[in-house]
């Protein structure tokens, strides 16, 4: 009987009309400005030579057979050294238990020879020790906020290390991946990404000494260009 059947609720399902939730278009305009606002929220920091300081991390005899790209990381060291004579920043330079690692590999120690007062045998695997604390401390008395260029190994080890301890004195860090390496691949990687995580910045060797020189009518602009001209290792490192 029809008037004992109950009264079931409409199942039916009911979509919104198709100009209900028009998209609205977003002027180009509008967009470029919500662009520029994040950029400012977020600076990224850029490579000033009267504050630069360049770390070279334990390039030394023993690591030769057992890293990965050994030689770009001495590459990359000389090139950056002799760069901090032509353009005037200062470097420290750092050795691992130099008494059974060895002292900074041959290549080097010409160029350093003239600051050995900068170069400092540590046990600490952070260059930031007890050995390096003073000059530190001067660094920072004359200098605003510091920047390190920061390459040589275990990027995982003693260049991380490094960098948590620098970024924490309030430095800006630049790592230069083509001069930074580790004796595992993966060890490297995933040091590389922990660092940029933190707020380094990833650089390469090249990149940061046109960045320093900023302008073709620099003084030292052809010296450099020769610089990074000369024969590189035929393997690079692998990019991050």
């Amino acid at each position: 009987e029809m008037s004992h059947a109950r009264c079931v609720p409409s199942s039916r399902l009911v979509f919104p009309s198709p100009t209900t939730h028009k998209r609205q278009r977003v002027a180009p305009q509008a967009v470029r400005a919500v662009a520029m606002a994040t950029s400012a929220q977020t600076p990224h920091p850029r490579l000033d030579p009267s504050r630069v300081v360049l770390f070279v991390c334990d390039v030394q005899d023993k690591f030769a057979p057992v890293i990965h790209g050994f030689a770009n990381c001495v590459y990359v060291a000389q090139l950056m050294l002799r760069a901090s004579e032509l353009l005037g920043f200062t470097a420290i330079i750092t050795e691992q238990v130099p008494d059974k690692l060895g002292k900074t590999v041959h290549a080097l120690q010409a160029i350093i020879k003239d600051n050995e007062d900068h170069v400092y045998a540590k046990t600490k695997f952070s260059m930031v020790n007890p050995e390096t604390s003073d000059h530190l401390d001067s660094l920072e008395e004359v200098i605003a906020k510091p920047q390190a260029l920061l390459c040589g190994l275990e990027t995982h080890v003693c260049v991380s290390q490094t960098a948590f301890d620098l970024l924490e004195r309030g430095w800006e860090l630049f790592i230069l991946v083509d001069g930074v390496s580790s004796q595992r691949t993966g060890d490297r990687s995933v040091a590389l990404r922990r660092m940029e995580n933190a707020g380094c910045v990833l650089t390469t060797s090249e990149a940061a000494l046109f960045d320093l020189v900023g302008d073709a009518r620099h003084d030292k602009f052809r010296d450099v260009s020769k610089l990074v001209r000369e024969p590189r290792p035929e393997v690079p490192l692998p990019v991050p």
